[in-house]
């Protein structure tokens, strides 16, 4: 048995997940738009994730295979109530990392860098990080002082 404060690879921390990295991109990307378009398709989820549609086709299939979502060739993708669920945690996941992330000064590679952390973040970290943004976001006067702070700094 693993022991919390024992070192381990990266591969060993990310045994538990029941997603790939890969299946959470597609997953949350076919959430995001199935909450702006009711009949998401192969093509657009090709289109946004830069991806040849036979590819979103077989991992459309291997979600499927999960019960994350149905599908039938030629035909729309549909989320299973268990694949929205999962879509909404990993928007949210999203949303609240690259806050963070916009927060903290991060303009470049924000985009980058919210898709690589997203996916080894554990949910105690994210809830923390979620308190810290409320805090900041209901507290403009430690804001300020931060960006001024930062405006000091030369890096």
């Amino acid at each position: 048995m693993r022991r919390k404060e024992d070192y381990y690879t990266f591969n060993e921390y990310m045994k538990n997940n029941n997603l790939t990295p890969s299946e959470e991109d597609y997953l949350e990307m076919i959430y995001r738009l199935s909450l702006q378009n009711e009949n998401v398709a192969v093509k657009d989820i090709s289109k946004e994730l830069n991806i040849k549609p036979p590819s979103v086709t077989k991992m459309v299939k291997k979600l499927g295979e999960k019960k994350m979502l149905d599908y039938r060739k030629y035909d729309f993708i549909e989320l299973t109530e268990l694949g929205a669920n999962v879509g909404d945690r990993l928007l949210k996941r999203h949303n609240i990392i690259r806050e963070f992330l916009t927060i903290i000064g991060i303009k470049e590679s924000i985009h980058e860098e919210t898709e690589k952390i997203e996916h080894t973040i554990n949910l105690e970290t994210l809830i923390q990080i979620e308190e810290l943004i409320n805090f900041i976001n209901e507290n403009n006067d430690i804001k300020e002082r931060f960006l001024s702070y930062k405006s000091k700094i030369i890096l």
